[in-house]
């Protein structure tokens, strides 16, 4: 058994404890570990109910994001929380603090839920361009009903244990210890002769079929013009969640969390979301639910940045676009202005966005070169949170990255004879030579 996860009976009740603080992330480690222990529960007849519970300061953060940049281990989280669901003894869940992502769907996997009071669970895989992806979208809907559901999913709203109870996610809020808890509310479980109650055989909030569709003709035109992937994806789930035999849309389901792990915009979101994490706190810091550059260093790097937008942004002008062209083109990119702050007008032009997008990396590359920035990606969150860059491009040297570094490399060495701006810098130049390009250098 994996350490990562805690084992023991009482008085025929398992509990299994979540091991692996703080976050208690759902590593391949701790699935393989949950997935023996309750295997143990369903082969054991002495065990007539499981617990699940946490240690350290929350259920469960979700999945090991740095599992998602390659093959993902077995089982797979799909995996374990059907097997949870197919237990043919009553599973009871008990979260404290948070319970997000992957960790929520272990809840909905479970056949009872309890909470600690101040307990937040939320599904917030959108954010990084993803749908849930162990029975999220095919479970939600079946306990809170489908507007409920897309509101959790697209909102990225967590929801407290007051609402948890009133919209039927959680069972019952458990003051004090929540391990003691959870096996007093296992025993009373046993004693009303309540058995499992597989979520995925709820069928009861698809009974009123004119207000579901509605629902989701809703939630599709309110993401009219939306330019991520993901909120689709999410949508599309949710509907064949009605639609659908359950294990046809789980295989939907996961169809769609495939084709969203391997997409740029998720891609990009991953990488941002680690970089904000890595970068120093010299450069960037967490304000609230923010991240704000800091002086002196971040806001230089900003700064630089801004100038070298400007600077291409004026040469383009001087060679005939109008200020009105390049904030088009750059508004249509993803930016809120542009960089002359005019009204957008016309038909945006993928040449300008190039040639700023090289400007950056020129200028971004040179910061990293005079250790202005310790790495390109310090340069993507800096773009992002200074200057409005587009997230879900992943910064000036995830787009690039994305959009083919060896092309730009070319088209900024003609450039440069035009314009030092565009001058490529090393860091570029070692990035076209590696396979993970900036990713590697």
């Amino acid at each position: 058994m994996a350490r990562s996860v805690r084992f023991r009976v009482l008085d025929g009740i398992a509990v299994i404890t979540l091991d692996a603080p703080p976050v208690n992330a759902l590593s391949t480690d701790l699935r393989a570990g949950l997935w023996d222990v309750f295997q143990r529960v369903a082969s054991n007849d002495k065990i007539k109910a499981a617990v699940l519970v946490a240690s350290g300061g929350m259920f469960s953060a979700g999945g090991d994001i740095s599992e998602f940049d390659g093959e993902i281990g077995q089982p797979s989280l799909s995996q374990l929380c059907s097997l949870i669901e197919d237990t043919k003894k009553p599973v009871i869940a008990a979260a404290h603090g948070q319970a997000l992502g992957g960790g929520a769907e272990l809840l909905l996997a479970a056949h009872y839920r309890i909470v600690a009071p101040k307990t937040r669970i939320g599904m917030p895989e959108v954010v990084l361009g993803l749908v849930p992806g162990a029975g999220g979208t095919q479970r939600l809907p079946r306990l809170v009903g489908v507007e409920l559901a897309l509101q959790m999913m697209l909102s990225t709203n967590s929801v407290e244990p007051d609402v948890g109870i009133k919209i039927g996610l959680i069972d019952a809020v458990i003051d004090g210890d929540v391990t003691s808890g959870a096996i007093a509310y296992a025993q009373a479980v046993l004693a009303q002769g309540k058995g499992p109650r597989p979520t995925r055989e709820n069928r009861a909030q698809f009974a009123d079929g004119r207000n579901y569709w509605a629902n989701i003709a809703t939630a599709r035109a309110s993401l009219k013009g939306n330019p991520q992937h993901a909120p689709e994806r999410i949508v599309d789930c949710v509907e064949a969640a009605a639609l659908l035999p359950f294990e046809a849309g789980m295989a939907f389901e996961a169809d769609a969390f495939a084709r969203c792990r391997l997409h740029p915009q998720s891609i990009a979101f991953r990488h941002v979301f680690k970089a904000e994490r890595r970068i120093d706190l010299a450069l960037l810091e967490r304000n609230g639910p923010k991240f704000v550059p800091v002086a002196p260093m971040g806001k230089a790097a900003v700064q630089r940045l801004k100038t070298a937008m400007k600077v291409a942004a004026d040469w383009i002008v001087d060679e005939g676009a109008s200020e009105a062209a390049v904030d088009s083109a750059m508004v249509d990119y993803g930016f809120r202005r542009g960089p002359f702050g005019t009204q957008p007008d016309g038909a945006a032009d993928a040449g300008i966005v190039r040639r700023i997008l090289g400007a950056l990396v020129a200028e971004g590359g040179l910061c990293v070169a005079q250790g202005a920035v310790q790495r390109p990606s310090d340069i993507d969150v800096l773009a992002i949170h200074g200057m409005g860059f587009p997230r879900r491009l992943g910064g000036p040297m995830r787009a690039a990255q994305t959009d083919g570094l060896l092309a730009l490399r070319n088209d900024m060495r003609n450039w440069a004879s035009e314009s030092d701006i565009w001058t490529v810098p090393d860091v570029l130049e070692d990035a076209v030579k590696l396979a993970a390009g900036f990713d590697a250098v």
